[in-house]
């Protein structure tokens, strides 16, 4: 399961599958799930809130259509947890240096009207704003809000590790963060998380 969260929280929440089907998103144009996968998804949005236990697995092969034979590794398995969360006030030049000292690539950003995920702001995005506008001298303290990414497409922790990494492919990510039913950012997923778990996990070997 994915969703886009904007200033005024979730946008929508929907399958992969959907996903592919959405262009353009706006405040205007909440966007949900077809009517025909409504019932599904909210008594899978009750399994799932909390720990992954074994009926919340088999309600996501249920609701992501996956074959019972197949073996799932969840998001939940491999992110990377207490992500940094910063207001949209910060300056580029102070999440730079925060980005600096934890040796990370991205900050998550909270809106201002609620304490929901705003968007996000990559190491590589900060360093191309930079160079195009290398001749202002304030630029260093321009407003990460200005910058980031926001309309931002997060991922459920018990989502396929396999269907997270489409996604990056597909929508050229590096990181999704994870957010559970109750809007609370639980982490990030990154491309260096995937390739860490394809490299050490024996059944995803063959995946790859």
């Amino acid at each position: 399961m994915f969703a886009m969260y904007d200033d005024d929280g979730l946008n929508f929440r929907t399958t992969i599958d959907h996903l592919y089907n959405i262009h353009e998103i706006s405040p205007t144009q909440r966007l949900k799930n077809d009517l025909s996968d409504k019932k599904d998804d909210s008594q899978f949005e009750a399994l799932y809130k909390g720990d992954i236990n074994e009926e919340a697995k088999r309600k996501y092969r249920q609701v992501a259509n996956l074959s019972t034979k197949t073996e799932i590794f969840h998001v939940d398995q491999i992110m990377t947890r207490n992500p940094i969360i910063i207001n949209n006030d910060l300056s580029l030049k102070e999440c730079y240096k925060l980005m600096q000292e934890h040796s990370i690539r991205q900050l998550l950003i909270r809106s201002e009207k609620q304490n929901t995920l705003k968007g996000m702001i990559t190491k590589n995005m900060l360093l191309e704003y930079l160079m195009v506008h290398c001749e202002d001298e304030e630029v260093l303290q321009t407003e990460v809000s200005l910058v980031c990414e926001q309309n931002i497409i997060t991922t459920d922790p018990i989502t396929d590790i396999r269907r997270a990494a489409k996604v990056m492919i597909d929508f050229n990510r590096n990181a999704i963060p994870v957010v559970d039913a109750d809007h609370n950012i639980l982490g990030v997923v990154t491309r260096h998380d995937i390739v860490h778990a394809v490299s050490s996990i024996p059944e995803l070997q063959v995946w790859a």
